[in-house]
């Protein structure tokens, strides 16, 4: 069996963890035949994806969590890093066959392959960084406002029903979202991410 690159390489390793451009590429570069694979393969009972929009997605997916800050740091060095990529591939999928299973289908626009190749390795690294910067947003946000927050963008919570979970009126939660909105937009325009404009 080929050796591990990451978990044999401590220098690379080092600078996966400090999320370093390069070494996220190599990361990428060597480990993309092994997640493409799995996606087109399968695992157990799930079989694997057909269209190419499909694979990118599972390949993407992966890569842009394994690319988070949180699991560069969580990832120990000693277990093969292929294998821990290959965990985090096998969850993506489930969750877009589970996706998939409850959205109805959707027939493709013609040539909608060609328009949507998938995400090159800069832009998923990119992509990375920039969702590294949107995971500190909610430590900007009061306690109360981060409650909402994570009760509707995450859990999916309605008004009505997050009003209910927090003990609050429905009118609270309302204004706490517009405020969380704001605040998010503001963010996003300190940070580069999105046009300066008004909000």
């Amino acid at each position: 069996m080929e050796a591990d690159l990451l978990s044999n390489d401590k220098a690379l390793l080092a600078r996966f963890r400090q999320g370093e451009r390069e070494a996220l590429m190599l990361v990428w570069n060597h480990y993309h035949p092994l997640v493409h694979g799995l996606a087109c393969r399968g695992f157990g009972s799930y079989r694997g994806f057909r269209s190419p929009c499909d694979v990118d997605d599972t390949v993407s997916g992966a890569f842009l969590a394994a690319f988070e800050e949180g699991c560069r740091q969580r990832y120990d060095g000693i277990i093969p890093f292929g294998s821990f990529l290959l965990g985090i591939g096998r969850n993506v999928m489930r969750r877009q066959i589970k996706k998939a299973a409850r959205e109805p289908a959707i027939e493709p626009m013609p040539a909608q392959e060609q328009l949507d190749p998938g995400s090159t390795p800069e832009e998923l690294v990119l992509k990375a960084e920039e969702l590294e910067v949107l995971g500190r947003f909610p430590a900007t946000l009061a306690h109360e406002e981060q409650d909402v927050f994570f009760g509707h963008y995450r859990d999916g919570l309605s008004e009505e029903r997050l009003a209910v979970h927090l003990g609050r009126t429905r009118h609270v939660v309302r204004k706490c979202l517009h405020r969380v909105g704001r605040a998010f937009r503001r963010f996003l325009r300190d940070h580069g991410l999105a046009p300066d404009q008004v909000g």
